[in-house]
């Protein structure tokens, strides 16, 4: 009877982590294809650090967007990236 009971709660965790990865993923494609495609800030990240200069940093689920602002054009461009990894190694 436990090896039923453990079977059942190996397949609910594997459907719980399958579902977050899932969510995770809908996250970080929507704030990709925000930053990326209509340079608009992420929705699914918190603003951690803010320069003077108007640019900042968010982070998302293992994922960051940096909104650098050039105040000479007036423009600011999105990054996208993992956090770990440089922002010279940008997606």
């Amino acid at each position: 009877m436990k090896s039923v009971e453990k079977k059942n709660h190996g397949k609910a965790v594997a459907v719980i982590i399958a579902a977050l990865l899932i969510i995770a993923a809908g996250f970080f494609t929507t704030d990709l294809i925000r930053a990326k495609r209509y340079r608009l800030p992420p929705v699914f990240c918190i603003p951690v650090i803010e320069y003077d200069g108007g640019s900042t940093d968010y982070y998302g689920l293992g994922y960051k967007v940096w909104a650098d602002y050039h105040p000479f054009d007036e423009t600011t461009e999105y990054y996208v990236g993992f956090w770990l990894i440089p922002k010279f190694w940008s997606i």
